[in-house]
């Protein structure tokens, strides 16, 4: 039987170097499958309209005995995005996100005219940066007191036991906290460096919609009936 295979489209470098580094680790510690990771192709990463992602999901959902998901964040979504307008009557932010992931496979399945049972749109609330609030072993393990406010990152965790509820302002969305508060916070370098130390079972128990996508994503593995295309 023909492995198979997992493609996640994410939005940046930071993102793909969780996946290299962290997911993919810990996927195949459980399950046999193949990951391929890789930015969003039509932007050179980035995502500044959903034609682009959308673009690179078609490009990819064909294949043979794949599993294709994505990996993107709410804030500052682009409003081009199918029911975007629709999805801001709904207070409640992680069914805002529900509906505007089923939004995307719905709009993915018309206009194929066919299913994609394989498909998981993940929308990453608010930011990717947010599973960085997990815990504050990750960030104390890499920088030393002189080059971040402890006393500030430490409110942070204290008032949202879920990172994921940290809110979406252009000044306190979690990758502005994280620049305010760590002095020389490089996204890229460091972000993967600090979920290393804190480990993706706390990231779990800490994000509930992060971990549903990775439980999703097991479940989908297992399941032995994916269409040849």
């Amino acid at each position: 039987m023909t492995m198979k295979r997992l493609i996640i489209i994410v939005e940046g470098d930071t993102e793909k170097e969780f996946v290299d580094k962290i997911l993919s680790p810990y996927f195949n510690s459980k399950v046999s499958v193949r990951i391929d990771c890789f930015k969003i192709k039509h932007s050179k990463g980035g995502l500044s309209k959903y034609a682009h992602l959308r673009t690179d999901i078609l490009n990819s959902i064909y294949e043979d005995n794949v599993i294709v998901t994505t990996l993107i964040d709410f804030y500052a979504l682009p409003h081009d995005f199918p029911k975007f307008e629709e999805a801001k009557n709904i207070a409640l932010k992680q069914k805002r996100i529900e509906f505007l992931e089923h939004a995307i496979k719905e709009e993915i399945e018309n206009s194929q005219n066919r299913q994609f049972d394989f498909f998981i749109p993940y929308i990453q609330l608010h930011e990717f940066e947010a599973l960085i609030f997990s815990s504050p072993i990750g960030i104390e393990a890499i920088f030393e007191k002189k080059d971040a406010d402890f006393n500030k990152l430490n409110k942070i965790f204290c008032e949202f036991q879920n990172p994921e509820d940290i809110n979406e302002n252009p000044t306190t969305a979690p990758s502005k906290r994280l620049l305010n508060c760590i002095k020389g916070y490089n996204k890229v370098v460091h972000g993967k460096l600090i979920l290393e130390e804190i480990g993706i079972e706390i990231i779990m128990e800490k994000c509930p919609g992060f971990k549903e996508w990775i439980h999703k994503i097991e479940l989908y593995i297992e399941n032995e009936n994916i269409p040849n295309f």
